[in-house]
C-alpha cells in the first residue's frame, strides 16, 4: 500500500510514500459469500454485489472466509466447519474444511422462498458465527402430490418430501389429511386445482367426495375403522399418470365408543325428532351392560358454539346399552349433538340437523323511529315469527294505512330470511296519529305512529315551546311540556329584566297539570291581554313537589 500526497499549488506538487503491507488482524469471525457477492475488506458489510436468484435443486458454489473483524481474510486457519440453514435438507459435502483462510464449497438448494446458509467454526471456540444474506429459490414447475397425515410436516428435499411421524388415530373417527401440488423437490406450487381421489388400504373406510385443489392445496377428511397400519393416498383425476402419493397411520382401538343418530335431518323448530345413543365395540356391536347416563350437549354446525336454542331433553339414561329419546330443539339453525356419559366412553358427535322455523305465529309491527316530525319518513318492519320467536322466511306481508294524512309505500311485501318485510311511512306536514296495518295470512297487527312536533315519549321535566322564535299575528306559540304525573301547575312568563308577564294555574288532571305531555298556546298578550314587547322572555313552570324548569322563548 502507498500513500499519495498532493498541495493545491498550480501546477500541484506530489508526493509519495513508500510501499508497506497492511496484514489482517486476529482471526475473529467467519463470513459466508454466494453468488454474485465479492469479498470487500475493510467496510461494514465485508462485500459488495447482490446474491443470485437461485432454483430448488440447483447447485452452486458458496464461498466461506475466516476473517478478522474488518473482513479480512486471516490466511492459515484451517478450521472445520459447520454449515446449517434455513433450508434443512441443504445438500454439501460432509465435514468441510477452510483451507488457508478459506473455503470455496458445492451445495445445492431445495427449499423455495429466502433462504441463508451460516458457517461457524466447529474447532476453534469465541469465533462469531456467520450468516449469509437472503437469496431467493424458486420452486420447479408442477410435477407431484404429496399427502401428509398429522404429525408430518413438509420437508422439500427430504427423500419423502416430509418430516415427522404420523400420530396414531383412532379408529371410526375422523382426522384430516392434507394435500399439496409440488415439484420434483416437494415444494408447494400455487395455483393447481387438479381433481383429487382419496383411497385406502382399510375395507371399512369412510372416505371423502373427490375435491378440487385450492391454490395448490386440498384437506380430506378420513375416518378408518379397522385398526393397524393403514395407506392412505392420493390420486390426480386430472391426471392420472401422475405418480401417486401414500402416506401411512397406525390404527387404534380405543375401546368402546358412543354411537349416536338423529332422524329425520331436517325439522321444524318445536317439531319431534329422535336421538339415538349407543354404547358398541369397534365392531359396531351394543355393549348390552352398560346402562350409563347420557349428557347432550347442542352447539352449531358451522361455528362449534353452543347451541342458541333450547333442547327439550339433555340427560337420559340408557338401557341395555342403547336408548331412543323424542327430542325438540326451538332456534332455526343447523346443530350437532355432543354426547357424552358418566361412564367415560368415547363421546359421538351426530350428524348435522337442519332446524327450521316453525308455522307462523305472530307478527311485529315497529317503526324506526317511533315517532317523527312533519314530513320525515319513517322505515316500518312487520316480522312474521314462529311460536318461538324464529323469523318466518318466503311469507306474503300486506301493508295498509288506515287513516289518511300519512303515506306508506311498501319496499319488500314477502319475508327475508330473518322474517322481515318492510314499507316506509312518510308523515303528514301536521301533527297527527296515523294506523298502519300490517297483514300475513291469517296474522294481522295495527301500530300507531305519531306525528308531532314534541317527543311524545320525553320523560318527565321535558319543556320546550313551538313555533320559537314566533309571531303572535300569525300564529301563537304552544308551550310543551312533560310531567311524570298530575300536579298543580303553575307557570309563570317573564321579561329579561324581571317583569312579570303571565300568571297561570292548572288544576291537577286538566291539560296543563296532567300526566304526560301538555301544550298550552300563548298568544304573545300579558295577564290583562295586552300583546307584549318583541324579544326574549323568561318561561318557569313549577309543578308541585316536581321541581321547576327553565326555558326561554322569544316573541317577534
Amino acid at each position: 500500500m502507498q500513500f499519495t500526497c498532493a498541495d493545491y499549488a498550480t501546477p500541484p506538487h506530489l508526493g509519495v510514500s513508500n510501499s508497506f503491507v497492511v496484514e489482517p488482524g486476529a482471526y475473529s469471525g467467519m463470513q459466508v459469500l454466494l453468488p454474485g457477492q465479492n469479498p470487500q475488506g475493510g467496510t461494514a458489510s465485508g462485500f459488495t454485489g447482490n446474491p443470485d436468484v437461485q432454483a430448488a435443486g440447483s447447485g452452486f458454489s458458496i464461498r466461506i472466509r475466516a476473517v478478522d473483524q474488518y473482513f479480512n481474510r486471516v490466511p492459515g486457519i484451517g478450521s472445520h466447519v459447520a454449515i446449517t440453514s434455513t433450508d434443512e435438507n441443504l445438500g454439501f459435502a460432509p465435514d468441510p474444511v477452510v483451507v488457508n483462510g478459506e473455503l470455496l464449497i458445492p451445495v445445492t438448494v431445495y427449499r423455495a422462498g429466502r433462504q441463508t446458509i451460516s458457517a461457524a467454526d466447529d474447532d476453534i471456540s469465541g469465533i462469531d458465527p456467520f450468516t449469509s444474506s437472503e437469496f431467493e429459490v424458486t420452486s420447479g414447475p408442477y410435477t407431484d402430490l404429496l399427502i401428509l397425515a398429522p404429525g408430518e410436516s413438509l420437508s422439500p428435499g427430504a427423500e419423502s418430501g416430509r418430516s415427522g411421524t404420523a400420530t396414531d388415530q383412532s379408529i371410526n373417527y375422523a382426522f384430516t389429511v392434507t394435500v399439496y401440488a409440488t415439484d420434483q423437490w416437494f415444494n408447494p406450487v400455487a395455483g393447481v386445482t387438479d381433481l383429487l381421489r382419496i383411497t385406502s388400504g382399510d375395507p371399512m373406510a369412510q372416505l371423502p367426495a373427490d375435491a378440487p385443489m385450492i391454490d395448490g392445496t386440498a384437506d380430506f377428511a378420513v375416518r378408518l375403522s379397522t385398526g393397524g397400519f393403514q395407506q392412505i393416498t392420493a390420486v390426480n383425476v386430472t391426471q392420472p399418470t401422475m405418480a401417486v402419493s401414500t402416506t401411512e397411520v397406525k390404527m387404534i382401538s380405543s375401546g368402546f365408543h358412543l354411537e349416536a343418530e338423529i332422524n329425520p335431518s331436517t325439522v321444524q323448530a318445536g317439531s319431534p325428532f329422535s336421538l339415538t345413543v349407543k354404547v358398541t365395540n369397534d365392531a359396531g356391536s351394543v355393549i348390552q351392560e352398560i346402562n350409563s347416563s347420557v349428557t347432550v350437549e347442542v352447539r352449531n354446525a358451522s361455528t362449534q358454539n353452543p347451541g342458541q336454542g333450547t333442547l327439550a331433553n339433555t340427560n337420559f339414561q340408557l338401557l341395555q346399552g342403547q336408548h331412543t329419546e323424542t327430542e325438540t330443539y326451538t332456534f332455526a339453525e343447523d346443530i350437532v349433538l355432543v354426547i357424552t356419559d358418566d361412564a367415560g366412553n368415547i363421546p359421538a358427535l351426530t350428524g348435522v340437523l337442519t332446524v327450521l322455523p316453525g308455522a307462523p305465529s305472530a307478527i311485529l309491527l315497529t317503526s324506526n323511529p317511533p315517532w317523527l316530525k312533519g314530513n320525515n319518513t319513517a322505515l316500518l318492519t312487520a316480522r312474521v315469527e314462529d311460536a318461538f320467536q324464529n323469523g318466518v322466511p318466503g311469507l306474503p306481508v300486506a301493508f295498509t294505512l288506515l287513516t289518511n294524512k300519512g303515506q306508506l309505500t311498501p319496499l319488500a311485501e314477502q319475508t327475508d330470511d330473518s322474517g322481515a318485510a318492510t314499507a316506509e311511512f312518510l308523515s303528514p306536514r301536521e301533527p297527527n296519529v296515523d294506523t298502519v296495518r300490517a297483514v300475513s295470512g291469517a296474522l294481522s297487527i295495527e301500530l300507531d305512529i305519531e306525528t308531532a312536533l314534541v317527543d311524545p315519549n320525553a320523560p318527565g321535566g321535558t319543556l320546550t315551546n313551538y313555533p320559537n322564535p314566533f309571531h303572535p299575528d300569525e300564529t301563537p306559540t304552544t308551550i310543551a311540556y312533560v310531567l311524570e304525573d298530575n300536579a298543580s301547575v303553575r307557570m309563570r312568563i317573564y321579561t329579561l329584566s324581571g317583569g312579570l308577564v303571565l300568571n297561570k294555574q292548572f288544576t291537577a288532571g286538566d291539560m296543563g297539570a296532567r300526566a304526560g305531555l301538555n301544550e298550552v298556546p300563548w298568544d304573545g298578550r300579558n295577564g290583562v291581554g295586552e300583546p307584549v314587547a318583541s324579544g326574549g322572555y323568561i318561561l318557569f313552570i313549577e309543578a308541585e313537589g316536581n321541581g321547576a324548569t327553565m326555558h326561554i322563548m322569544r316573541r317577534k
